[in-house]
């Protein structure tokens, strides 16, 4: 039993981020989905097993800094699928952050980036826990690292944008007002912690640690990018590559001021038109539209 409910939570982490990476879809929701699943089968387990089988279990996975000096280097990513089983609002708000800040980040800079970004934050929040508490038994599990993460790769790259996120009210939000309100509460929390000798099971260094290291490694990321920066209406030539839109590249110009209106325009054209190249089917990323089938055919504008 203990050998099946294992490989039932790698399944679980795995199976979405496989999926989702061979069908093309957001690999940023895929993770919301391998968390949440993960921790359904850690619930799964505590009900189940008694606690020499549920501590030998986590012992497998769970990051301790003695133990990753050893030799038990997997747990610096593994620990970052785990969360405290008795305490589900860990694991929502992570999802939260991962979810709202995550996948717009993932429209940035694209699947592969993002999923790199991801690892990054990852290993930055284990491995400053691990540095700070060198040889301490005291563990440390959850995706809080990662998370943070995000919020400093977003804060670093594209401060201006502005997303969905509930705070006070659910509302647009600038990513650099997030970020910050975030680190800056960390920051008071740890003081706390470290400052005041308060009692606390949250790893703060862990989540400066990927704060950090995903906001200095992001430029790195964002290096050839397709687009960097808004398209604004005056970049936008009435010459176009396409054949029976110009009404529509018109209506563009015309009418096209505000974002949202630009992007409608812009949708309305890729349905209509056709790839100049290979008479395919067109479609809008990254406000740009691409070819379906080969995104090297067309890059308009």
């Amino acid at each position: 039993m203990e050998e099946i409910l294992f490989a039932l939570w790698v399944a679980a982490i795995i199976g979405p981020l496989a999926w989702s990476w061979y069908h093309k879809a957001s690999i940023a929701m895929a993770m919301t989905l391998s968390l949440l699943f993960g921790y359904i089968v850690q619930l799964i387990w505590g009900w189940t097993l008694d606690s020499s089988q549920l501590t030998e279990l986590y012992l497998r996975v769970v990051m301790i800094p003695a133990l990753v000096e050893s030799g038990h280097i997997h747990t610096l990513i593994t620990s970052g699928f785990l969360h405290s089983w008795n305490s589900p609002l860990h694991v929502l708000g992570n999802i939260v952050i991962i979810a709202l800040v995550g996948i717009p980040l993932e429209e940035r800079l694209g699947r592969g980036k993002w999923l790199i970004s991801y690892a990054i934050g990852l290993l930055g929040g284990s491995i400053a826990w691990t540095l700070a508490n060198g040889g301490s038994y005291t563990p440390a599990l959850g995706a809080s690292g990662a998370a943070f993460g995000i919020l400093g790769a977003y804060l670093c790259g594209w401060p201006r944008d502005e997303v969905y996120f509930p705070m006070i009210l659910i509302r647009k939000w600038p990513v650099q007002f997030i970020a910050l309100f975030y680190f800056g509460f960390e920051i008071y929390k740890a003081w706390q912690v470290y400052g005041l000798s308060q009692a606390s099971h949250v790893a703060h260094i862990a989540h400066f640690g990927g704060f950090i290291l995903a906001y200095a490694t992001l430029p790195i990321l964002k290096r050839n990018l397709d687009w960097e920066g808004e398209i604004e209406i005056g970049e936008i030539t009435a010459e176009n590559p396409f054949e029976g839109v110009d009404d529509l590249v018109k209506r563009l110009h015309d009418e096209g001021d505000e974002k949202e209106t630009r992007q409608a325009w812009l949708e309305e054209i890729a349905d209509r038109a056709k790839c100049p190249v290979c008479g395919g089917k067109l479609h809008l990323k990254k406000m740009r539209i691409r070819c379906e089938s080969d995104s090297s055919h067309v890059a308009w504008p």
